[in-house]
């Protein structure tokens, strides 16, 4: 059986090769040898052999719509958006927080609850 060697294999890739093959239960030669197969086996993946190089596939978006279904539903939004401009504008205050800050201090109050989570699930690990 030929033997495969890749020169200059990136370390990261190897790693997450190693890794994944290690969540299959394969060494990182069958792992590879998995991999290959699949790449080859599949033409329609992201990725395919010819027969002569590895082409990245494109798929054509799927046309399910008839004339008249994009025409309703062009209709649909352009009647959407006269509802929208029908409702009443209003001014955002000057001193309104910024969208960046509203979004880090969710994410702060996020992190406490999970923090607090954490922390309750080990305190009842040690009284257990």
């Amino acid at each position: 059986m030929p033997a495969l060697q890749v020169r200059e294999f990136p370390d990261d890739l190897y790693e997450q090769l190693k890794a994944y093959a290690a969540s299959q239960h394969r060494s990182i030669a069958q792992q590879t040898i998995v991999a290959v197969e699949q790449m080859l086996a599949h033409p329609e993946a992201s990725h395919y052999w010819d027969g002569e190089r590895l082409r990245r596939a494109v798929r054509p978006i799927p046309d399910f719509d008839t004339e008249a279904k994009r025409a309703a539903r062009i209709e649909k939004r352009k009647e959407l958006f006269a509802e929208i401009d029908k409702l009443p504008k209003f001014d955002v205050p000057d001193d309104f927080p910024d969208t960046v800050e509203l979004i880090r201090q969710g994410r702060e109050e996020r992190d406490a609850i999970i923090d607090a989570m954490i922390a309750a699930e080990k305190q009842k690990a040690v009284e257990a």
